[in-house]
């Protein structure tokens, strides 16, 4: 090797390299995470996640010492839905101390998406409800469910049902009304918004169920 090729070689290993565009995520205090775009992902506060670019669903819980016991307790869990690009960010839960801070964090959701500024970044949460008691929790299948149930926090599903392809709007109706509808998927989707309904919504509901069994 000439001396003019190794002074090029080692030029060219001197250069930095392109950065690959992703986008680093930091947990902070309390915050876990539980599914990645629809995956099962686990993810502990301090740790950091590399997704790639684009639009991002998470399902991420908070888990903090409350009372003065100290007893653990876990949040409810959220969709956290958000957009980026080659950036480095942090999700934050507020300091939950009592048990009222926790009762009001399930209820508002108050996450905290920055930037490395300090700026916040746009995000959308939202309760990922459950069925009942459950021991267990099959979060890519319950995240696939909201999803196809066109809430705030979802993104864009598409479904084979008999050959036709089913595509969700916003505002989660299906663009093609007359396809065969997977019955099961109605069934999580009435369950999801009767639980999210307001008492005289519920009522409203309940009234026009029984009145066309009549």
């Amino acid at each position: 090797m000439t001396r003019f090729t190794r002074i090029a070689c080692l030029t060219i290993a001197l250069l930095p390299l392109p950065a690959l565009a992703e986008v680093q995520l930091t947990l902070g205090a309390c915050v876990n995470v539980q599914a990645v775009q629809g995956s099962e992902q686990t993810a502990s506060s301090g740790q950091r996640l590399t997704l790639a670019d684009g639009t991002q669903q998470l399902v991420v819980e908070c888990t903090t010492e409350v009372g003065r016991e100290e007893i653990r307790e876990t949040s409810d869990a959220f969709v956290i839905r958000f957009s980026a690009e080659d950036a480095e960010l942090k999700l934050s839960a507020p300091a939950i101390n009592t048990r009222n801070e926790m009762k009001s964090f399930n209820q508002q959701g108050n996450w905290q998406l920055i930037d490395g500024r300090g700026r916040a970044v746009a995000a959308t949460a939202d309760v990922l409800e459950k069925e009942g008691f459950q021991l267990v929790r099959d979060y890519p299948q319950e995240l696939g469910a909201y999803n196809r149930s066109g809430a705030v926090a979802a993104v864009a599903v598409q479904a084979q049902n008999a050959g036709a392809e089913l595509q969700m709007n916003p505002e989660g109706l299906l663009l093609d009304p007359q396809a065969n509808v997977d019955q099961e998927m109605v069934s999580r989707m009435l369950r999801y918004w009767y639980l999210k309904a307001d008492e005289q919504t519920r009522e409203e509901w309940d009234s026009w169920v029984d009145s066309s069994n009549r």
